[in-house]
C-alpha cells in the first residue's frame, strides 16, 4: 500500500486529488483484458475499479475486473461487495456471467453471502429488497430507494433496434456476457453494411478474443470480395488463429 493511502490524515477524496488513484486512469488495458495489469499497486487498482464502477454503473467489464481482483487477493469483504454491486446493475439480467463469478468466489465468501447469490441465481437482485450493507459497496447507498437507474425502458420510449448502433448494441450484449449475440448483431450488420472498418474491426476482433477460426472463414466465405476494405486486418486474424 502507498505511503499516501497508508496515512490517516489523507482521505480518499484527498488521494485522488493528489493522483494516486488518477495513475490508474493511464494504464493501456485492452477493452476485454480482465487480467490484473502487471507490476500495479493492488490497492490503487482497486480503487480506480471502485471509483471506475461509481461513474459508470453499467461497465460491465470494470464490475468484472473489480471481483476478480478481489478475489485474487482472498479478499472475501470486498469480493462480497463487488459481486454486490453487479448484481444491482445485472438485476434479473447476465445469468451466465453471474453464476461463473460466483462458482469462483465459493471457496472464499462466507456461507451466508454464497446462498444469498446463489438464492437469487435467477431473479436477481433487486435494489429495492433488503440486502446486507457492505462498506466495500459503491452502489449500494445510490440504488437505495431509488429504482430509476435500473428501470426498463418501456416500449413507448424504448429506441428501435433498426436505429441503433450496431456496434453500440454488440458491445450492450458483451457487456452481459452473450458472446454469441454480439457476434450475430455485428455479423448481420456487416453484411447490411460491408464498406463500414468498424464493424470489420470490432468482429475480428470478437473473432481473435474466442479463437472462432471456423466463424471467420465462413463470414469471409459469404462476404467475398467486400473484405477488401479491411483485407490486412482479415489476413492477418485468419493467420493468428491458424497458427
Amino acid at each position: 500500500m502507498s505511503d499516501a493511502l497508508k496515512n490517516p490524515q489523507i482521505d480518499e477524496h484527498s488521494a485522488e486529488m493528489a493522483g494516486y488513484p488518477m495513475q490508474m486512469a493511464f494504464i493501456d488495458q485492452p477493452q476485454w483484458d480482465l487480467t490484473i495489469p502487471k507490476g500495479v499497486d493492488l490497492n490503487l487498482w482497486a480503487k480506480h475499479l471502485a471509483y471506475s464502477v461509481a461513474r459508470e454503473p453499467f461497465n460491465l467489464i470494470n464490475h468484472v475486473r473489480r471481483v476478480r481482483l478481489h478475489l485474487a487477493c482472498n479478499e472475501a469483504d470486498a469480493s462480497f461487495g463487488a459481486m454486490l454491486d453487479l448484481h444491482l446493475v445485472l438485476g434479473d439480467k447476465g445469468i451466465s456471467l453471474r453464476g461463473s463469478l460466483l462458482r469462483q468466489l465459493k471457496k472464499i465468501l462466507p456461507q451466508d453471502r454464497y446462498d444469498l447469490f446463489l438464492k437469487h441465481y435467477k431473479p436477481g437482485l433487486r435494489p429495492d429488497q433488503p440486502l446486507p450493507t457492505s462498506r466495500h459497496s459503491v452502489l449500494g447507498n445510490f440504488f437505495a430507494g431509488n429504482t430509476v437507474l435500473v428501470k426498463k425502458e418501456t416500449s413507448r420510449t424504448a429506441p428501435s433496434l433498426k436505429r441503433q448502433n450496431p456496434l453500440d448494441l454488440a458491445r450492450e450484449e458483451l457487456n452481459f456476457g452473450d458472446v454469441s449475440k454480439a457476434q450475430q448483431i455485428l455479423e448481420e450488420a456487416l453484411i447490411e453494411a460491408p464498406k463500414t472498418p468498424e464493424l470489420h474491426h470490432e468482429l475480428l476482433e470478437l473473432y481473435s478474443h474466442t479463437r472462432s477460426l471456423e466463424d471467420l472463414i465462413r463470414m469471409q466465405e459469404r462476404l467475398g470480395n467486400n473484405i477488401a476494405i479491411a483485407l490486412e486486418e482479415w489476413n492477418q486474424t485468419r493467420s493468428k488463429l491458424e497458427n
